[in-house]
C-alpha cells in the first residue's frame, strides 16, 4: 500500500501542470503591493527567480514551468518593475507565455472586460479601457536548447 501510495504521488508531481494567469490577474499585479503580487504568483506555481535592484527600481522575475511529457517543457514567466521617483512609484508588469490557446483565451478575455482594440502595428497590439492600456506583441523567441518559438507577451502598467 505504501508504494502505491508513493508511486501515486510521483505520478502526480510529474503531472503537475502550472497555472496560466489571466487578465484579471495581471491586473490584481500591477496595483498591488509587492508582498501580494508575490503571494498572488506563488498560489499560481510561480516561483521568483531574480530580483534585481538599483537607483531608482526593483525588478523582479519570476518563472513557472510546465512538464507536458518527459521531453516538452513549458515555461511562463512573468516579470514586473517598481521605478521609484520621489513619492511615487510606477509598475511595469510583462507576462509571456508560449500557449496559443492561452493567448487566444486571453484576448477574448480583453474584449468581454471591456477593452478594446486601439492600434496594430504588426504583430503588436493595443487595446485600451478608459485610462488602462494593455499592449500584446507576439514574437519569435529562441528557447535555450530548443527551436525557435512563438512567445505571446502581455505588457501593462501604471
Amino acid at each position: 500500500m505504501k508504494l502505491f501510495l508513493a508511486v501515486f504521488i510521483c505520478f502526480c508531481c510529474l503531472h503537475l501542470r502550472a497555472q496560466k494567469l489571466d487578465i484579471n490577474t495581471l491586473e490584481k499585479i500591477t496595483y498591488s503591493s509587492v508582498r501580494l503580487a508575490d503571494s498572488l504568483l506563488k498560489s499560481s506555481q510561480f516561483q521568483l527567480t531574480d530580483k534585481q535592484s538599483g537607483k531608482g527600481y526593483t525588478n523582479y522575475y519570476y518563472t513557472s514551468y510546465e512538464r507536458k511529457d518527459l521531453f516538452e517543457h513549458m515555461l511562463r514567466s512573468l516579470s514586473f518593475m517598481d521605478v521609484y521617483n520621489a513619492n511615487d512609484t510606477s509598475r511595469l508588469v510583462l507576462y509571456r507565455t508560449y500557449y496559443k490557446d492561452e493567448y487566444e483565451e486571453m484576448k477574448k478575455q480583453l474584449l468581454a472586460g471591456g477593452y478594446e482594440m486601439q492600434k496594430q502595428e504588426g504583430n503588436e497590439f493595443t487595446y485600451k479601457k478608459g485610462g488602462f492600456t494593455i499592449i500584446n506583441k507576439i514574437s519569435d523567441k529562441k528557447v535555450k536548447g530548443t527551436k525557435t518559438m512563438t512567445a505571446y507577451e502581455y505588457e501593462l502598467g501604471r
